[in-house]
């Protein structure tokens, strides 16, 4: 007996890494580029997928789905060139679903609603820009109708200043949230695990079965994800992997991966073939 599978996976720092992203977390393995900055004229590769990962994606029967759930906008999704099909892609933290490259118009019709009960993405721009002349913060990254994000220091904003930044975005009907040294702005009621729990839906639809689902992420934009699914992965060195989800891993539902980086991507996508298996 086999059971429909959808896997969700975030992308980078749990499927793909870039070269600074090795050279920080470690486990390095053999890797092609699977992706090119945007930036004209630059030949610096921003994404690496390993070969043992790739090989173990190509070798996922057919009943299993593969979806990739990240906090890009479609033209950073759009710079991936993927040595395996996608059947589903979630982008803008939930705000979009591909099926087979294409927008879903369903979803579609379903964001354009909770956009239309929120202030628009300019005026939470303004929340971020009135912070321009703090020294953590290092630039306004471009908005767009459903994403708003800054690039901070290391060292992030102060703790008073980044309540007051999610203050004020919440008073707009957006929920900020600090990845890194990314400060997302996303509307409130976005999230990968309402886009998931829809593609289940319409997999349960069309094939007369409720899939298995399996997941993979690494920061807080995962967690739900992580938590709804029936196993999660989470690698080592992420942020997640030093959270309170890791801390209470119960019965092998939640995993931690023995190492970082590629090495973790490996592991990950070698346990979703066994996984995969006939029950």
């Amino acid at each position: 007996m086999t059971d429909h599978v959808l896997i969700t996976t975030d992308l980078d720092r749990t499927l793909i890494f870039s070269k600074r992203a090795t050279a920080q977390l470690g486990g390095a393995l053999p890797a092609d580029p699977v992706e090119m900055p945007g930036s004209s004229g630059s030949t610096q590769t921003a994404g690496e997928l390993c070969w043992a990962a790739r090989d173990a994606i190509a070798a996922l029967p057919g009943y299993a789905r593969l979806c990739l759930a990240t906090s890009r906008n479609l033209t950073r999704v759009a710079r991936l060139r993927l040595p395996f099909e996608v059947p589903y892609a979630i982008a803008a933290n939930g705000g979009v679903v591909l099926v087979d490259g294409k927008p879903d118009r369903q979803w579609a019709g379903h964001i354009q609603r909770e956009l239309a009960a929120v202030a628009p993405a300019g005026d939470v721009q303004a929340v971020l820009g009135g912070y321009s002349g703090e020294p953590w913060l290092e630039r306004l990254g471009e908005p767009d109708d459903m994403c708003c994000v800054a690039i901070v220091d290391p060292a992030g904003p102060p703790a008073d200043q980044l309540a007051e930044i999610e203050q004020g975005c919440s008073g707009k009907g957006w929920r900020a949230s600090l990845i890194g040294r990314k400060l997302y702005v996303f509307p409130a009621a976005f999230g990968k695990e309402h886009a998931v729990a829809y593609i289940a839906e319409q997999m349960a639809a069309f094939g007369g079965q409720v899939p298995r689902r399996l997941a993979a992420g690494d920061t807080e934009h995962d967690r739900a994800m992580l938590e709804a699914a029936d196993v999660g992965w989470v690698p080592a060195g992420s942020d997640l992997a030093g959270s309170d989800l890791a801390a209470r891993v119960d019965a092998g539902r939640i995993r931690v991966t023995r190492l970082p980086g590629h090495a973790a991507a490996a592991q990950v996508t070698r346990e979703w073939l066994a996984e995969c298996a006939p029950r």
